[in-house]
């Protein structure tokens, strides 16, 4: 069992060095840049649905063996950043969920639909049973707008940058490392100062039995 003593030094992201191999990143690539060809953008989602190789990735020991016992897969987005596409992102934290349809269910809202799937904020206490897994493709270093977060963040809840002036920390990667973190942890990342192709797939996990029993996770495991 987690104490709590336990839980206040988490700091909130994790990077996994190396876990995938060069011929494994290869593949990989070759499949995310079919993905972002055939949508047109930069942003894919639902990459699961769409390639049985990425389908299986999300399911592969070595990502579940990072995460809590039972975790499983609810949502998978590519990233697909180029010189063209340099777009910064301001400090927030991902506090929304996908599921197949809108419900009046107590502690759920507001809602939305962004490209035709429903979106909507749970419950906190949801947020924190679930894990995120971003799988580096490409060389993030700090210039190439590498992810920046606020350690320990996540243990505040919801909240801004602005009420937390704590340091924050830089998390550059190489290919086939993963950064693990919390939905709740404070992140962004910066316009590239020498921007390079950078190629992440970001998986969602959650714990089992976490969603209300009236709605259904937007990506079925």
């Amino acid at each position: 069992m987690t104490t709590s003593e336990e839980i206040q030094r988490d700091p909130g992201f994790r990077i996994h060095r190396h876990v995938l191999s060069a011929g494994e990143i290869e593949t990989l690539r070759m499949e995310c840049d079919r993905l972002a060809t055939q949508a047109g953008s930069a942003c894919v989602r639902h990459i699961r649905k769409k390639s049985e190789r990425l389908h299986a990735l999300a399911h592969h020991e070595r990502l579940l063996s990072l995460l809590p016992s039972g975790f499983h897969v609810v949502r998978s987005i590519l990233f697909d950043k180029t010189p063209e596409e340099n777009w910064p992102v301001a400090w927030h934290q991902d506090l929304t969920i996908t599921v197949t349809r809108q419900q009046d269910v107590p502690g759920y809202g507001p809602w939305s639909v962004k490209d035709g799937t429903v979106h909507v904020q749970p419950p906190e206490e949801l947020l924190r049973h679930m894990r995120t897994l971003r799988i580096h493709l490409d060389d993030t270093p700090a210039g190439n707008g590498a992810l920046r977060v606020v350690p320990r963040s996540h243990l505040v809840g919801r909240t801004s940058r602005e009420a937390i002036p704590a340091p924050e920390h830089v998390c550059e990667c190489e290919p086939g490392d993963i950064l693990e973190m919390s939905p709740l942890i404070l992140h962004a990342s910066s316009r590239s100062t020498a921007p390079s192709r950078r190629r992440i797939i970001h998986f969602e996990y959650a714990a089992p039995g976490i969603l209300d029993p009236a709605l259904e996770w937007g990506e079925p495991t």
